[in-house]
């Protein structure tokens, strides 16, 4: 029977036979990467010129703008208005500044202005018209890009309005009778529809041809919101569509190419043509702007741990929900046919519908909006308006 000592010896050896391969082992592999190593340089100018450029295609995949601002009539100065809005019209941009209403051209030159002395003025657009409504009061007004087309004061206090592509307008009110009631008007300004609504209306969205609209109205169930989405044909009295209850407070409706949208404070529903449910995307995240446009949705969400933010792009045909990681602060979102434009408090971005940048530019100083014709941005600050080229 072998002794204790003796396997004590005999692990000993086995230890240091191990040993010895496992330093050889590793010596080979030093030699061999040092070895491959002396190859791959001596014949550098054979493989070198493969390489050359790829770091640079990458970075410089998106286009670079200088982000300089224009001269002429750039700056415009803003310094002793309050309350200053950004939009645009028919590719002139605009401005709401506390009781005028702006249209200016590419150059900076002032088309027209009109007074709209509203004591909460909000601004709505499509392509070819702009709509201020005094939301709480009584007064609207429908603006072109050369002049004023019309102007109106209703019985009730105005809760929302919405202008359609074909100068259609509604208004909606609230009255003794009614917690909300849509008056539409055509494009000159004449009655052409009434409709009303024992919860309240959240949101009104014009169909393009001005022949219809979406409206959702919200309430309060179970200590939650709930929204239904109605379809109107004004030249019918029966409902075309309505959903089941939707699961969230809507505050953004639209047409989609094969059906509608609803976007709420919590969550976000794409609809089919007959009001089904399509998809059902939930937010994981503060929401902190959005723009729903014609083709897709773009949300912002505040980052993880309140650093950057979340940029998640909502395609109307497809199921995947992009998101994209935004550094800095998002200011504004708008959404054109071919990309994304993310306002920050540092650039100026563009994204495309797949989530990957196509253009950047750096400011120099932070703006609170913007608006996008073409290729060039016009930047809203707190002291003036500036200019900038942006090309994709």
């Amino acid at each position: 029977m072998p002794s204790v000592k003796s396997f004590e010896t005999d692990m000993r050896r086995a230890r240091r036979k191990k040993r010895a391969k496992r330093n050889i082992k590793n010596f080979s592999f030093i030699l061999a990467v040092l070895i491959i190593a002396g190859l791959i340089y001596l014949s550098r100018d054979a493989w070198l010129n493969f390489f050359d450029g790829i770091l640079e295609r990458h970075s410089d995949s998106a286009v670079q703008n200088d982000g300089a601002l224009a001269g002429g009539n750039y700056p415009i100065d803003i310094s002793k208005k309050t309350h200053t809005g950004i939009g645009k019209v028919a590719g002139s941009w605009t401005l709401f500044a506390d009781t005028s209403f702006y249209v200016y051209d590419s150059s900076g030159n002032l088309k027209y202005t009109e007074q709209a002395p509203y004591s909460n003025p909000i601004v709505a657009e499509s392509e070819k018209r702009t709509l201020v409504y005094d939301q709480g009061g009584y007064n609207f007004m429908l603006a072109g890009q050369r002049d004023k087309i019309y102007s109106k004061k209703v019985t009730d206090q105005i809760l929302l309005g919405a202008v359609g592509d074909d100068g259609s307008v509604a208004i909606v009110t609230a009255n003794e009778k009614y917690l909300a009631y849509l008056t539409v008007y055509d494009k000159g300004g004449s009655e052409i529809y009434h409709w009303a609504d024992g919860s309240m209306i959240t949101a009104v969205a014009l169909k393009p041809n001005g022949k219809g609209c979406l409206v959702s109205s919200s309430y309060a169930r179970g200590g939650t919101f709930q929204s239904v989405v109605t379809e109107l044909s004004f030249s019918s009295t029966e409902i075309v569509m309505k959903t089941a209850a939707l699961e969230t407070l809507g505050f953004c409706a639209a047409y989609t190419p094969n059906g509608c949208c609803l976007l709420g404070r919590d969550r976000f529903y794409r609809l089919n043509s007959e009001g089904s449910i399509e998809m059902n995307f939930g937010y994981d995240y503060e929401l902190l702007n959005y723009y729903v446009g014609k083709s897709l949705a773009a949300l912002v969400f505040e980052g993880a741990g309140g650093s950057g933010g979340m940029l998640s792009i909502i395609s109307f045909s497809g199921e995947e929900v992009k998101n994209v990681p935004i550094s800095g602060t998002v200011k504004d979102v708008y959404c054109a046919d071919k990309a994304i434009y993310i306002l920050t408090d540092t650039s100026v971005e563009a994204y495309g519908s797949g989530g990957d940048l196509l253009a950047t530019a750096p400011l120099g100083t932070v703006y609170r909006e913007f608006s996008v014709i073409d290729d060039e941005i016009f930047l809203l600050g707190y002291r003036s308006v500036e200019k900038i080229e942006f090309s994709i």
